[in-house]
């Protein structure tokens, strides 16, 4: 499990920083004082990463300083008020508290130092059961509507380069980066539509209907096909080592839920409609 205070060292990246080099070298500096109190490094990448990403790449050291220092104003003055002791705003507060204990928790009960012979032991129980199933590489271009859809594979037709379409056209994100590639997969890894299209083509064929899906319209083209392997120890080491985190705190909150004195008093109905 991700926890969120981990995140923050590494949110800066792509933004300009223009620092000495003994400022580059303490990891949480003083970036700002208000009326005494102190601002910090940690607080700007905390701040940072409640930004749009777009947002990040644009704004300066200087900028994200100034911006905390005005809520640090702004949060002071609010104190002042007493506007701390409001109780929907005091309840708002023990939600985000609460939010960040379980996720203190769960951080704490998942950070379990398995030792290699342990996650090798896990390894080597999975793979006894291993079944080997076939795979597909495939490249896809996602448009929102068919007819942009019938459109690109026309121009597919008449010679249309697949990865350059992808790159202009496809709404995936990634595609700007892959063309398009999804690298190989499962059909249960894909949505039913999806799958059942990639694995009815032959190598090097294109969809020629587009593929509706939950996430818009996909022309596919079929890149390889192979029947999958067991992974090295060394590849698989680390997933091993997050499931079995994961089941490090599902069976401590297990331990938890079973001596809970625990009373539901509502039906097992939908919710009523908020008024």
């Amino acid at each position: 499990m991700t926890f969120s205070y981990a995140r923050m060292g590494a949110i800066a990246l792509g933004i300009s920083v223009m620092v000495s080099q003994a400022y580059a070298a303490d990891k949480d500096a003083v970036v700002a004082v208000v009326n005494g109190s102190e601002i910090h490094e940690s607080q700007i990448r905390e701040m940072m990463a409640t930004l749009p990403a777009d947002a990040q790449g644009k704004l300066t050291m200087r900028q994200l300083a100034e911006g905390a220092v005005n809520r640090k104003l702004v949060a002071d003055e609010a104190r002042k008020e007493g506007l701390q002791k409001d109780p929907d705003l005091q309840k708002a507060m023990k939600n985000v508290e609460d939010d960040f204990l379980r996720q203190a928790w769960s951080k704490k009960h998942g950070s379990v130092n398995f030792t290699d012979d342990q996650l090798k032991k896990r390894y080597d129980e999975l793979i006894v059961n291993y079944k080997p199933q076939e795979e597909v590489r495939a490249h896809h271009i996602l448009v929102d509507s068919e007819d942009a859809a019938k459109a690109i594979i026309a121009d597919l037709r008449n010679g249309g380069n697949f990865e350059e379409i992808a790159k202009a056209k496809s709404k995936d994100p990634s595609a700007q980066k892959n063309s398009g590639d999804l690298g190989f997969f499962a059909s249960n890894h894909m949505v039913p539509e999806f799958a059942e299209a990639a694995f009815a083509l032959k190598i090097g064929e294109v969809t020629q209907q587009p593929v509706k899906t939950q996430f818009g319209y996909h022309v596919i083209r079929l890149d390889e096909k192979r029947m999958s392997t067991v992974p090295p120890f060394s590849d698989a080491k680390e997933e091993i080592r997050r499931e079995m985190s994961q089941e490090a705190v599902q069976a401590a909150f297990k331990a938890v839920h079973d001596k809970a004195k625990i009373e539901i008093k509502v039906p097992d109905t939908a919710p009523a409609p908020a008024q």
